[in-house]
């Protein structure tokens, strides 16, 4: 993830305007701040998010033909809105059944079909893409997984999209929800240790901060604004530091690139592919004191990365 919008922030770089050029604009597809996913943990969740799917041709709206009208496009709109959302579920993951390691590939897999069962098995969630949400892990790694799950110490974090048609339907009894999702990343996780990436994640680092990675914050050229705007940000880097430790503190393999815009009353992030708000609004903060840029636009980028232990040994 870190290395996608790096590439996208260096070709930025290199086209930026000087003087009172526009900020370039960085959308980039991941945990931005328009992709921040919305957790689904209890049964309530799901069945709000069920109802929001629901087609508007199966509602049986009351009232007349306005109070009817005006019902299917309120309607409309919520399930428009929910089809655009990014969500993620955490779930126990002892009882899953794994398929046999592909040592060749470095490939562990789930066995198809996969139907994961979240809220307590108040729903099950079948992916319609990454069918058997796959992850690209040496032997070691592999056998953590299983080790971990015969402990009944794994969890699965799985990060997705929904597909355009997507609607829920039921078990055999019509008591468990069902619904198709398109899985964007996912980790297997024994506590607070990142054990396997899938996906997107697996552009994240590996080795977390509580498997002895070390923690640093890069400061970039400016995509717009003086050069000396990365001075003034790396005035702050004791509390840049401070704001990567608390966000490493929730997920110890949180990694990513923020870019501050410096050019208006206050700072702004412009673009995260971090996508934690608390953090963002902690380095917002820590950027606020600086005084506004004449000519009223600067981006910086800042890259919060983990380095493994060894080569943050050799660092030393």
């Amino acid at each position: 993830m870190v290395h996608a919008l790096a590439a996208v922030l260096l070709a930025l770089q290199a086209a930026a305007p000087a003087g009172n050029a526009a900020v370039p604009v960085v959308r980039y597809e991941g945990f931005g701040p328009d992709q921040v996913p919305v957790p689904l943990e209890a049964a309530d969740d799901l069945r709000r998010l069920c109802r929001a799917l629901e087609p508007s041709e199966r509602l049986r709206p009351r009232g007349d033909a306005v109070d009817r009208g005006e019902a299917e496009s309120a309607h409309g709109t919520e399930r428009s809105v929910a089809l655009k959302e990014r969500y993620v579920v955490t779930l126990p993951a002892a009882k899953l059944a794994f398929a046999p390691y592909d040592g060749p590939g470095h490939r562990l897999a789930l066995q198809e079909p996969v139907q994961l069962p979240v809220a307590e098995g108040a729903a099950r969630l079948w992916p319609v893409a990454a069918r058997s949400l796959a992850v690209e892990t040496e032997r070691s790694a592999a056998r953590r997984v299983l080790d971990a799950q015969r402990r009944g110490a794994l969890t699965l974090s799985v990060v997705f999209d929904l597909p355009e048609d997507a609607i829920c339907g039921s078990g055999p009894r019509g008591k468990t929800l069902t619904l198709p999702i398109d899985p964007v990343a996912w980790r297997w996780l024994e506590g607070g240790n990142v054990l396997a990436l899938g996906g997107a994640a697996a552009e994240r680092p590996p080795v977390s901060a509580a498997q002895g990675a070390r923690p640093r914050v890069e400061v970039g050229e400016p995509l717009a604004g003086p050069a000396e705007l990365k001075k003034a940000v790396l005035a702050r880097a004791r509390d840049l530091e401070a704001c990567y430790a608390s966000a490493l503190k929730k997920d110890p393999g949180v990694d990513g690139v923020l870019v501050a815009d410096l050019g208006g009353s206050r700072a702004a992030i412009a673009a995260d592919s971090v996508g934690d708000a608390d953090f963002a609004a902690c380095v917002r903060e820590a950027l606020a004191s600086l005084a506004p840029v004449q000519g009223g636009k600067a981006a910086v980028p800042i890259r919060f990365e983990l380095a493994p232990p060894v080569e943050a040994s050799k660092a030393r």
